[in-house]
């Protein structure tokens, strides 16, 4: 059986951890592996089924496919909507080169991680842009996405571990941005500019925290104390003996920012 410590770390599993290290310990560590939406609202899960939907006709758009019919005639009406806003902000071409749905992994002794990408689109000249496509109600703010996991991981991720997609053999820092884009929001969209300066201060962060999860002992990871993240979390039935609550986005938005809040960095 494969130990947890051998996994590759995701942006996703590096949040949870600095959300909650027992959070991460259920999830990653025990396998328990429970939707945040169990027991939630049908409008929720309705929601994460759409933007779900949505991922995929993106995926087939700019894989050349036609991104076919994916849900009810209401559902798919908005769904078509959201599809002709997104190919009139970034229509595919034969100039750049799109990967949509790319996956990179590294494997170093000091840094397991992977990232999974919505789209990279690599001009020939060797630049690259990271899309990332959101479908929440409320585009997060700027300082949140600058400060995400999400951000840090893709950014570092392509430049590190994403050499057989440039055609120069290797991505430098200033040639590479990540966009945060909603279809709901559709002018509103995030650029995320990246530097060989941030590209080190992103490796010596994960690096640090990479070697303080995997040296973690099982029972020492321990819960937060702050309620608002207790209060969403799927895990709080086994914690507190009830379901979570539905916490507003600019909550959830304000307490991820301050725990990835770069502590580590120099």
């Amino acid at each position: 059986m494969e130990r947890w410590q051998d996994r590759h770390l995701s942006a996703q599993a590096l949040s949870t951890y600095q959300t909650c290290a027992l959070r991460f310990k259920f999830r990653y560590v025990d396998n328990l592996f429970w939707s945040k939406l169990w027991g939630s609202a049908p409008a929720d899960r309705a929601a994460l089924e759409r933007g779900q939907a949505f991922h995929l006709m993106a995926r087939r758009y700019y894989m050349g496919l036609d991104p076919a019919q994916l849900a009810d005639p209401l559902e798919q009406k908005e769904l078509e909507a959201w599809m002709q806003l997104l190919t009139g902000f970034l229509p595919r071409s034969f100039d750049p080169l799109f990967y949509p749905e790319l996956e990179l992994r590294l494997n170093r002794p000091d840094l397991k991680f992977m990232a999974k990408f919505d789209l990279v689109v690599v001009d020939p000249d060797g630049r690259a842009t990271i899309f990332d496509w959101k479908t929440e109600k409320r585009m997060p703010r700027r300082s949140y996405l600058q400060k995400s996991a999400q951000t840090l991981v893709y950014r570092y991720m392509l430049c590190e571990a994403g050499g057989a997609y440039s055609p120069r053999g290797r991505f430098r820092p200033d040639e590479v941005t990540m966009i945060y884009w909603n279809p709901l929001f559709p002018s509103k969209w995030e650029r995320m500019a990246y530097s060989e300066t941030q590209f080190h201060k992103d490796q010596g962060y994960l690096q640090e925290l990479s070697a303080r999860i995997l040296h973690t002992a099982p029972d020492m990871f321990l819960a937060t104390t702050n309620e608002a993240a207790c209060r969403s979390c799927e895990y709080q039935m086994v914690c507190h003996g009830r379901r979570s609550e539905q916490v507003e986005t600019d909550d959830e938005e304000s307490l991820l920012a301050m725990t990835l809040s770069w502590d580590l960095m120099p």
